[in-house]
């Protein structure tokens, strides 16, 4: 009796075989190519179409910041001017003195004013004269009251000159009215032989000029513009008006850039905001001074990325892509029990391979249901690497072409770094210096003028007005008074560093530890001297009383934190670190160990040079504190360094846009070919697994897709396949012996 044929049975399985669009091996390797593929565009036109700036960014930011560190530097002298002139008047408040005095003992303290006057506002009567004629001429002192007018520019005989007003009590007279006179003085600024620095007030005047004179009209154009922008523009929040120019070309190819700068403050609610002052550094820039050290790189990474994003997607498509599909055909033939008797051509290798030798296990098991199960795989056929051989390899080629561009950010020690920024670092540096020699000078200058009333007052009376200096200046952590003994007269802020006959000794700067977790530097004058002691001279010994005033630490820190000068220390002359912009270990060595042989060329004069051995190329300059007074004598230096990679140059632009150009490419492989083998390398092993288990006799274990996708299809063809074979066992009558 013949039994006809079974059609292939339907399964509710079958509406959903046709592949998904959004789904499975094809979105990932697709979208890989197209992220290689933008990676390269992004190569050739961010690496590729970079050209060479005529006039770096690197060197219009040096003029920049020369010309913000010289109006921080005028800002402040100008505060510090103000403020001495009022403290000193403010000692006469409880002991009026004759006018003459007062300038005699004002003079004797600071040496920084041209010409002094005290007269009556109400009447303008002189009352006392010291130095050069002071320019009154034009001023309405009558309407001064009980408040000092805010500097001002006045026109005289000889120049500009800066008038600053203090209210000071004289014995016969009353309330008077002190008048100091003195240049604008740009500070102690280093500039190079072609750079020049000016200060112009609001018509655009120029007050001071230092450095090489500007004699072409374009040139003097050039910083004219720069102060008219400068007047224009309105600062950001919690920021200064700065900013640079560039002018065209001459004959030759060089252009002129100009840096410029306002002197007021941020908050534009200072002494110096009402003149007007701006400050512009300007030099000569020789043409091209920049370079580009592999021009035609980005083109040429990006036609390699052309050429691996396409030879990817052919080798994934060919190698798992095309093996996936055809793996499903075949399993979806065998459930469809579609020629039977043709064996399963499917792939040979991986996953893919194990699951194409056991859809033909079990092909003949189908046909022949009484045929024995297949004997198990073995343990070393399950450890092969399947899907992650292929997807390993993708990597690695990403990988050849994203690690020499990867590389370019610090393997390169070649960098061009143009004379100009190396001389504007140096200068910067010995402008640092200078801030710290002014600022120490100052803090002596005000003990010393601060000395004579303490030497006159009560203990009270010595408490009060130590508070008061206190207040005043943020430079002191703590002012103290030291008998001759050594013991603690008067004290205002933080407690003595050190008491005792031990802590008496010369007057001037000093360091009074060696050790210990905060170096502790201090000014010391003597009561009983003369307030005469020459501020850039020999010290006296004191031989009574004292007065110390120790610096705050982070104060000195904080005049050598600057915008672009890189990492900074003020270093003893065992070159021991006192203080920095950043962190540091108190009394340690310097952290940039080449820095010691910049150091020893400073000496007597700022220095400065690319150092390329020892680690990342680095621009080290240093500068000692210099003077004839007792910060000279003490041996200390201010050492900068900025690395290479940090300023804005061509070439570190093209490197820094190169290994963004690698990482994107890394990114977008480790993206797609971890999304290939989450989504299909992974189920497909597991489905590998599951299908040898049911080519051995597994009939228990029910195969669910895990995801609608190509590996999903195959593992429901499996499932279905199981489903027959199980009926077909049920059906097989189990054979009898003979009798």
């Amino acid at each position: 009796m013949s039994t006809a044929p079974t059609p292939p049975r339907q399964h509710r399985y079958r509406r959903r075989a046709d592949m998904p669009l959004l789904g499975g091996i094809r979105p990932p390797i697709a979208l890989l190519l197209i992220l290689l593929l933008a990676v390269a565009a992004i190569t050739a036109l961010a690496v590729g179409g970079l050209r060479v700036d005529e006039t770096p960014q690197a060197v219009r930011e040096s003029h920049q910041y020369a010309a913000e560190d010289t109006a921080a530097s005028l800002r402040a002298g100008l505060h510090e001017s103000a403020t001495d002139l009022r403290r000193a008047a403010a000692h006469y408040d409880s002991a009026p003195a004759e006018p003459a005095a007062v300038l005699t003992a004002l003079g004797q303290a600071y040496r920084k004013w041209r010409g002094t006057v005290i007269v009556r506002p109400d009447t303008g009567r002189l009352l006392a004269a010291r130095g050069e004629t002071v320019p009154l001429a034009g001023l309405d002192l009558g309407q001064v009251t009980d408040t000092a007018p805010a500097p001002l520019l006045v026109p005289s005989a000889t120049g500009t000159r800066l008038l600053t007003f203090a209210l000071v009590s004289t014995k016969a007279d009353g309330r008077a009215l002190l008048v100091a006179s003195d240049n604008l003085r740009l500070p102690g600024t280093a500039t190079r032989k072609e750079q020049t620095i000016q200060v112009l007030d609001a018509d655009g005047a120029v007050l001071d000029s230092t450095g090489a004179k500007l004699t072409a009209d374009s040139d003097r154009r050039l910083v004219g513009l720069a102060r008219e922008r400068a007047a224009r523009e309105r600062p950001a929040p919690g920021g200064t008006v700065s900013g640079t120019l560039a002018g065209g070309p001459d004959e030759k190819g060089a252009r002129r850039v100009a840096g410029y700068a306002v002197v007021a403050s941020p908050g534009g609610h200072d002494l110096a905001t009402p003149l007007g002052l701006t400050v512009v550094s300007t030099s000569t820039v020789d043409g091209r001074p920049g370079s580009l050290r592999h021009p035609a790189l980005g083109l040429a990474a990006a036609g390699a990325l052309l050429l691996v994003a396409l030879l990817l997607a052919w080798y994934l498509i060919r190698t798992l892509q095309r093996p996936l599909l055809r793996l499903f055909l075949e399993s979806r033939r065998l459930t469809r029990g579609e020629q039977l008797d043709q064996p399963v051509t499917g792939p040979k290798r991986g996953d893919a391979g194990r699951i194409t030798r056991a859809l033909e296990e079990l092909r003949l098991q189908l046909l022949d249901p009484a045929r024995p199960p297949a004997a198990p795989a073995t343990g070393r056929r399950r450890r092969r690497p399947g899907t992650a051989l292929p997807l390993a390899l993708c990597a690695v080629v990403v990988l050849g072409w994203s690690g020499p561009l990867l590389l370019l950010g610090g393997a390169d020690t070649a960098v061009r770094v143009p004379a100009q920024v190396v001389a504007g670092q140096r200068d910067r540096t010995d402008n640092a210096a200078d801030r710290i020699r002014q600022a120490l000078n100052e803090g002596y200058a005000d003990l010393r003028s601060l000395a004579p009333a303490l030497a006159e007052a009560s203990v009270g009376k010595a408490d009060t007005l130590l508070h008061d200096t206190l207040a005043e200046h943020d430079r002191y952590r703590s002012l103290y008074v030291l008998g001759a003994n050594g013991e603690v007269l008067a004290q205002a802020g933080g407690a003595p560093h050190r008491t005792g006959p031990d802590a008496l000794g010369p007057s001037g700067v000093l360091l009074l530890n060696s050790s210990g977790k905060e170096p502790r530097i201090a000014a010391r004058a003597a009561l009983g001297g003369s307030p005469a002691e020459p501020a850039e001279g020999d010290a006296p010994e004191a031989k009574g009383p004292v007065l110390v005033g120790e610096f705050r630490t982070d104060f000195l820190g904080g005049l050598l934190t600057r915008p672009g000068l890189g990492r900074v220390w003020l270093v003893d002359d065992r070159q021991r670190v006192l203080a920095a912009n950043e962190g540091y270990s108190s009394f340690g060595e310097l952290p940039d160990g080449r820095a010691r042989t910049v150091l020893a060329d400073a000496r007597k004069a700022a220095t400065a040079d690319v150092v390329r051995t020892g680690g990342d190329p680095a621009l080290l300059a240093a500068a000692p504190l210099g003077g004839n007074g007792t910060v000279g004598k003490l041996g200390w230096s201010v050492v900068t360094a900025h690395p290479v990679a940090w300023l804005h140059l061509d070439q570190n632009r093209a490197d820094r846009r190169a290994v963004l150009a690698g990482m994107l490419g890394l990114a977008a492989a480790a993206l797609c070919l971890g999304w290939l083998q989450i989504a299909v390398g992974l189920p497909l092993r597991r489905l590998a697994a599951n299908a040898e288990a049911l080519a051995a006799g597994d009939r228990r274990t029910v195969l669910y897709p895990v995801h609608h996708d190509e590996v999903g299809a195959v593992a429901r063809s499996l499932e279905l396949i199981r489903q027959d074979l199980e009926r077909a066992a049920r059906r097989t009558p189990v054979p009898t012996p003979d009798r």
